[in-house]
């Protein structure tokens, strides 16, 4: 690199900084992996964001119901200046009239301690519930978010396989195309071949704009996950890919585990719990309130006849509360109370059902997935092997050019269904272990290892 030296140190210095930039501008940008998708996707998605803010809100309702469990101190202050006007009768009829001000004032520190409150122990136990609902949320939430990104990062290396099968078609029919021109203009072959093969070459550009878009609008779906522009993806190496049916095999082990740590079930059997504390709460207006009451206060002219006088007084001692008659109001919540707890159980029993009937499809959809993609690689191969072999009985007289082309989109067609059975297996397995709470960063990281480093 050539520098041409200029006066000034200040030009020097924007020249140098110039070229440092142009420098750096013109390195290729590295391709987009899942991993890197994976952690932009934590920090940016705004609805796993959203999530997470709420859970965050969530989490407060603990302290605010244990302080409702923790001694209440407050403290009282009262300063006033009165007036008092007063008519007193004499002892002969006569009538004295007297009027004079002063100031009073009173303070007081009130310790409150609950003693027995059964709505506030339900609340507190409810809020509990609450928060590990939250929680769960928060892990569907990321499971989520992970099946969306790795959706529409698979999407949008299908659309480019798509748009590459199709521009190697459309190289291979031009090719077709000006090789039957030059048969016709030799005096052989038919104009059949040349509008056949021009067809062919035809619908190719049409494909190939549609599949551009397609492209353009399936990164675009991955950027509004990553909040980033996607210019170059890693791509799907088959030799990496590892194919591997379910382990365990057997469905019913999966469904167990399901089950048991489903995100959406656990949020669903904390929300059970929380209902249920919530008939405790309504049973409670039934029940009395004991308060531990401790005050201290200090008052000067409490009134007129006290003007001026000094009180200090000291109280503790236990203050209760009986309900009687509400007008059947606690009993009518209670009432409702437990309509929502029956609700709340058959949502997630209906959701339970739905979830098993999911995790035995992609279990069945990641064993059928090993053995579509081995078949569709041996079509490959097959499709490979026919085209030779039209080429080949081209030559020799026993085919034509139509036969080529055919054996041609055969190929492009196994080619496309293989790419598909692979994204479909990758997919079905990320599926598998969001519903069985399994997709993590590792097994993010696994797939990633199937990627290639460079990109397109």
């Amino acid at each position: 690199m050539k520098l041409i030296m200029v006066k000034g140190g200040a030009q020097l210095l924007i020249s140098l900084v110039s070229v440092t930039f142009l420098t750096l501008g013109s390195s290729p940008a590295q391709a987009l992996d899942l991993l890197k998708s994976y952690r932009l996707a934590l920090q940016q998605d705004a609805g796993y964001q959203a999530s997470r803010a709420d859970t965050a809100a969530s989490r407060e309702l603990v302290p605010q119901a244990r302080a409702q469990l923790l001694p209440n101190l407050s403290a009282s202050l009262s300063r006033g200046k009165n007036q008092t006007n007063s008519e007193t009768p004499g002892f002969l009829g006569a009538r004295s009239f007297s009027s004079y001000e002063y100031l009073s004032s009173s303070n007081a520190l009130t310790l409150r301690q609950p003693v027995y409150r059964k709505f506030t122990f339900a609340l507190y136990q409810q809020a509990q519930s609450q928060v590990e609902s939250a929680e769960a949320t928060l892990d569907k939430s990321l499971q989520d978010m992970l099946v969306r990104l790795c959706g529409a990062y698979f999407e949008a290396l299908m659309a480019q396989d798509q748009l590459d099968l199709i521009l190697s078609a459309k190289e291979a029919y031009a090719g077709q195309l000006q090789a039957t021109k030059r048969v016709f203009e030799a005096g052989q072959g038919t104009r059949t071949d040349i509008d056949d093969a021009q067809a062919r070459y035809d619908m190719a550009l049409a494909q190939e704009l549609e599949a551009s878009q397609n492209v353009g609008y399936t990164r675009r779906q991955l950027q509004v996950i990553i909040n980033q522009p996607v210019d170059s993806l890693a791509l799907l190496k088959p030799d990496r890919m590892q194919l591997i049916p379910p382990l365990p095999a057997n469905p019913e082990e999966w469904i167990a585990r399901g089950e048991d740590v489903n995100a959406e079930l656990r949020a669903m059997r904390a929300n059970i719990e929380s209902a249920t504390q919530e008939v405790e709460k309504a049973r409670a207006g039934h029940m009395p309130t004991v308060d531990l009451l401790v005050q201290r206060s200090r008052s000067i002219s409490e009134n007129q006849v006290t003007i001026n006088q000094f009180y200090l007084t000291s109280q503790v001692g236990l203050q209760v509360n009986i309900p009687i008659y509400a007008g059947g109001y606690y009993s009518s919540q209670i009432r409702q109370a437990l309509a929502n707890l029956e609700k709340y159980q058959q949502q997630y029993e209906a959701r339970r059902r739905e979830v098993d009937l999911q995790i035995r499809k992609e279990f069945q959809n990641v064993a059928e997935g090993v053995l579509k993609v081995r078949a569709q690689e041996q079509a490959e191969r097959s499709s490979d092997q026919a085209l030779f072999s039209n080429q080949k009985g081209y030559q020799a007289g026993t085919r034509t050019q139509i036969d080529i082309l055919n054996a041609q989109q055969q190929r492009m067609n196994v080619r496309r269904d293989l790419a598909q059975a692979r994204y479909l297996y990758v997919m079905a397995r990320v599926r598998l272990q969001g519903l069985v709470g399994s997709l993590n960063e590792d097994e993010i990281n696994l797939i990633n290892s199937w990627l290639s480093e460079g990109g397109a």
